[in-house]
């Protein structure tokens, strides 16, 4: 060995050395998987049901659904922690990609099961507790969107990773948490508890967001997203699984293949609902725009309260609720074709937009400090903003 190759190599030593010092041996640990007869082990434990699933499911259904006749984001979120449907998924989807049989009945018979265990939960009690309003929590989760697929997707890797590592294993709760199971679960065994008597919360309605038939429209927007979420589960975890060497490649490419068509299903609701989201996005920040960009058009005294989106027989429809002041009455219909106009160039189809606006009359108050030239001005009254 050379004089410069000793040198280099006790500098770098040394360089190691504080390195080793400063971080405290800090060094990135890259943890093998684990074996695959432990996998297999694991994922069959999984997909049996045992009393402690069934109880702890029981009381996560409870907790939703007060949860959400309680209108509690709170309430919802430690459902989700101690909700263990996501288990028995991802047995399913370790079945898919080792095609074996009696995996997946096991884990399909399982998950069934706790599914009826929600609904039943979730029924019952919305119909011995008899509140009829479907607050903000309910309502989020009768849109689904491509969004929610999104997330669903990231959990289902999450899980399948985690579980996979011994270090990370009890990550799987809070895959659970993101990808939420049991909540739209609980809002579709309300939606159908409720049906047509079920009410809008405080500042909504249920013609604005599209649900001419209440509870039932619930339900069924609620069964999409969990269909959604269980379908992204299943795929993307026997992916994972499949990549990390879990799989049979030949049986799990069929697998996959045969649950990746039949999410294909669920593609159309939920596209139609980001949609809405989009346009919903546009027309609000659209608003905001006209008045800066076209102030002597777009006064800025309006205020809407509520906007929806929704589309009826192949129409899009824009609704808006808000307050308007009496003296901007005058060239408001000119003002609206105009906004439709703008709207729909930038949406590329056409658009219906209605505004319910409740003309008003405003005082304006001020109060201002010691020594201000304007404390002494008057109160004005103004039949407008």
């Amino acid at each position: 060995m050379t004089r410069a190759k000793q040198l280099l190599l006790a500098a770098w030593g040394r360089l190691q050395a504080m390195f080793d010092r400063l971080t405290g041996e800090w060094r990135p640990h890259f943890e093998p998987r684990i074996a695959p007869d432990q996998m297999a082990t694991q994922m069959k434990t999984a997909s049996i049901p045992t009393i402690s699933f069934f109880f702890l499911l029981a009381l996560s259904s409870a907790i939703a659904t007060f949860g959400l006749l309680a209108n509690s984001a709170p309430a919802i979120i430690g459902a989700m922690i101690i909700a263990p449907l996501m288990t028995p998924i991802m047995g399913l989807s370790y079945g898919v990609v080792q095609l074996s049989w009696s995996q997946i009945v096991r884990s399909a018979i399982t998950v069934f099961l706790g599914v009826v265990v929600v609904l039943a939960i979730s029924y019952l009690s919305a119909r011995y507790i008899e509140i009829q309003v479907a607050g903000t929590q309910m309502l989020s989760r009768a849109f689904p969107s491509l969004l929610d697929l999104g997330v669903a997707m990231a959990a289902g890797a999450a899980g399948a990773y985690s579980l996979s590592r011994e270090s990370i294993r009890n990550s799987v709760a809070g895959v659970a948490i993101a990808v939420a199971l049991v909540p739209p679960l609980a809002v579709v065994g309300i939606g159908v508890a409720l049906g047509r008597k079920a009410t809008a919360d405080v500042g909504l309605s249920f013609r604005e967001v599209g649900l001419f038939a209440g509870g039932d429209d619930i339900a069924v927007g609620a069964s999409v997203l969990f269909l959604t979420n269980l379908a992204a589960i299943v795929v993307v975890a026997g992916t994972v699984m499949a990549i990390q060497g879990y799989a049979r490649w030949k049986r799990g490419v069929f697998g996959l293949a045969g649950v990746l068509a039949a999410s294909i299903v669920l593609m159309q609701p939920l596209s139609e609902e980001l949609h809405k989201l989009r346009i919903k996005s546009t027309a609000l920040n659209l608003a905001k725009r006209l008045q800066v960009t076209h102030p002597h058009i777009f006064e800025d005294k309006m205020r809407l309260n509520t906007l929806s989106v929704r589309y009826q027989d192949d129409v899009l429809h824009v609704r808006a609720e808000g307050i308007l002041p009496r003296d901007s009455l005058e060239g408001s219909q000119a003002r609206l074709d105009l906004y439709r106009h703008f709207l729909e160039r930038e949406v590329g189809e056409p658009v219906i937009v209605e505004i319910e606006a409740f003309p008003i009359d405003i005082v304006l108050l001020r109060s201002a400090p010691d020594g201000d030239k304007d404390k002494d001005a008057p109160l004005s009254s103004t039949s407008g903003g």
